[in-house]
């Protein structure tokens, strides 16, 4: 008993000095609010947030809330600071099903560290393979120093006549940055230190540090209300893009942690990468989305555009061939291998430009499933072709954290309406056997 009293005087003191930080910024922005019109703006509204104790309701529905997540669940895992637009964000956070519950571990808890932080040439620091890492392998599963809005709601401010569109862009940083500052006193002095080691590329468009290192490293990781939130992440923002990513990440919403895997086969010393922008948009868009962060990708796909962008461009056009797979199964006139030759080509294709981590390779996998269960079925393929295709899609969904039940209901759906199909088609080829030809 007397532990547990011990542990909540702890949280009430911490939560006492928070308050007192917070009380004390709020008067050092009061004096920068009253030279907000020399900036070419007028401050509309006091700066409104709250701080609210563990367990008591937010009562300012329209002010920021700052909030330590998650509680009391594994705090040695690491804290996380967040900037909430509205207690009703607070409230879909914390309701999530599931939530909070302890991150995600490799299946093997004795296995070394599968990574190393290292000095990349012309990149800084990047993640490296500590050794060979297995297709599917977690890497890293971590929660988020800081987590916030990605896009500010700065709607208190008033424009002046004079105001240019520099100083408007100036104006929504400034104001921004206090918002981060709340957020940054709140954290204990390890996260500060390692928060402000990260990579800086906006220091010359009005964003002040906090806001840099954020508009810099942060990942997308969920929507509350409608808006979008992104979170800063130790090591996992130490990962460098790649147009041909080697890692598949998900945001694991109940533990509050970012996993990545490995979508390929990795090999000690090769570099981890991810994707900053969307990597089978043409080089050009790629080139325009990764210039704010100071990249110029020297990829494969970007040392040879011309090539890529024709492929990428290609496989951006996959979609849904499940209606096509069961229209070809159930007709006998269609040949066997129709469907096949093309989609092993696609695969194929993808392969060789490191798109493992993009959904229409699971797509793709899902199709050559399909294709192979209607051709075991008209004895034109071994089950062991099939297993190969389910076993690796099967692995993709569940490594972005689909629910196995859900993976293999789905699976078994469409491979009944696939059988059944093919054998309709086994059908009417014994019936054109049977009935006599009429010429």
């Amino acid at each position: 008993m007397a532990t547990k009293v011990k542990v909540q005087e702890t949280n009430e003191e911490l939560f006492r000095q928070m308050e007192e930080k917070s009380l004390k910024l709020m008067e050092e922005f009061k004096i920068q609010d009253s030279t907000s019109e020399s900036r070419g703006y007028i401050r509309g509204a006091a700066f409104k947030y709250q701080v609210v104790p563990v367990g008591q309701p937010t009562p300012d529905e329209g002010a920021l809330v700052y909030t330590t997540q998650p509680q009391g669940c594994e705090p040695e895992a690491g804290m996380v600071e967040c900037i909430l637009h509205s207690s009703a964000a607070k409230k879909e956070l914390v309701d999530y099903p599931g939530y909070p519950t302890p991150i995600p571990r490799a299946a093997d808890l004795t296995a070394p560290c599968p990574y190393r932080i290292v000095e990349i040439p012309s990149k800084g620091l990047g993640m490296v393979a500590a050794r060979d890492l297995r297709f599917g392998e977690l890497i890293i599963s971590e929660r988020p120093l800081l987590i916030s809005p990605q896009i500010s709601k700065i709607d208190f401010i008033k424009w002046t006549n004079t105001t240019t569109p520099r100083q408007k862009q100036e104006a929504a940083c400034f104001e921004s940055e206090k918002i981060y500052k709340v957020a940054f006193e709140r954290m204990d002095p390890e996260a500060k230190e390692t928060y402000m080691k990260l990579h800086n590329s906006h220091k010359h468009d009005g964003s002040g540090p906090l806001l840099g290192v954020s508009r810099t490293n942060s990942y997308g990781v969920f929507a509350l209300q409608g808006d979008e939130y992104g979170g800063v992440f130790k090591d996992a923002s130490r990962i460098n893009h790649s147009c041909s990513p080697n890692t598949i990440r998900h945001f694991d919403r109940p533990s509050l942690a970012m996993l990545m895997v490995a979508a390929r086969p990795i090999k000690e010393g090769e570099e981890i990468t991810a994707h900053y922008c969307d990597p089978l948009a043409p080089y050009a868009a790629r080139r325009k989305s990764l210039k704010p962060y100071g990249i110029r990708c020297d990829c494969p796909a970007c040392l040879d555009p011309v090539k890529s962008d024709k492929i990428r461009y290609r496989i951006s056009c996959v979609k849904d061939a499940i209606p096509a797979i069961i229209k070809w199964a159930g007709n006998p006139k269609l040949p066997d291998h129709l469907l096949l030759g093309p989609s092993l080509e696609l695969l194929e294709l993808m392969e060789a430009e490191g798109l493992e981590a993009s959904k229409a390779y699971e797509q793709v996998l899902y199709h050559l499933f399909l294709i192979y269960s209607a051709l075991v079925i008209r004895g034109k393929s071994e089950p062991s072709e099939v297993r190969i295709y389910q076993e690796k899609w099967i692995q993709l969904q569940t490594m972005r954290r689909r629910d196995r039940e859900d993976v293999c209901a789905q699976l078994m759906e469409d491979t009944i309406r696939v059988a059944f199909a093919a054998q309709q088609h086994l059908g009417e080829m014994k019936m054109e056997e049977v009935e006599p030809r009429r010429d």
